[in-house]
């Protein structure tokens, strides 16, 4: 067995320790941390301008709402897959663990070097429109010399490293902080995206 492997004791049902810390997350921490990595806010602000493009007419029109039902269901899916393969082999180098015990250490060479890839493709991406938004979020605040930064490939792009910076570090801190971070991330990104539909749907109502 090669090193750093998993491996179960004869007759025991534990599993031998990889050095992480147990019981780090509670039950509402894990709620937490699971519903700010789906981003619901940043997921909404990249898609619904695709939705309403032209009244919604070119693009997905009245079938959005059964486009995002349905999307729930890979979705559960895969929450599902997580738990039960858990249960069987806790782990938290999922893809590369779990690929490679089921169809062979190239598979899961390949599928943990494309999370990687794609990471970094989406961390990318993520931090321009992080980098984007301070600016904006800072204008609204009042100083609104920096309304053009927003629009800056250049300040967007340093704006949003320096943010890849400080989650580098928190993530370095330890997952507990991690964990404390998201409580008060998720609850303002829940209230606004709270505000912004009650201001939507008064806004339609009055016409």
């Amino acid at each position: 067995m090669a090193k750093g492997e998993l491996q179960l004791e004869p007759g025991s049902n534990t599993v031998e320790s990889k050095g992480l810390k147990g019981g780090a997350l509670g039950l509402l921490s894990s709620i937490v941390v699971g519903m700010a990595s789906t981003a619901p806010a940043y997921s909404l602000a990249a898609t619904l301008g695709l939705v309403v493009a032209s009244g919604g007419a070119l693009l997905a029109g009245v079938k959005a709402p059964a486009i995002v039902l349905l999307a729930f269901i890979p979705m559960y899916m895969i929450a599902v897959a997580y738990q039960e393969l858990n249960k069987a082999e806790p782990d938290c180098g999922t893809t590369f663990t779990w690929a490679s015990r089921a169809f062979g250490p190239l598979v899961g060479w390949m599928g943990g070097w494309g999370i990687i890839a794609a990471d970094v493709i989406v961390m990318a991406n993520l931090a321009q429109v992080a980098g984007s938004y301070s600016f904006t979020f800072v204008c609204g605040l009042g100083w609104t010399s920096v309304a053009d930064l927003a629009n800056s490939t250049l300040w967007s792009t340093v704006a949003g490293v320096i943010w890849i910076v400080v989650m580098t570090y928190i993530c370095y801190r330890g997952i507990e902080v991690s964990a404390r971070l998201q409580y008060a991330l998720l609850g303002i990104e829940l209230v606004v995206l709270v505000a912004f539909s009650i201001v939507a749907l008064i806004k339609v109502y009055t016409h």
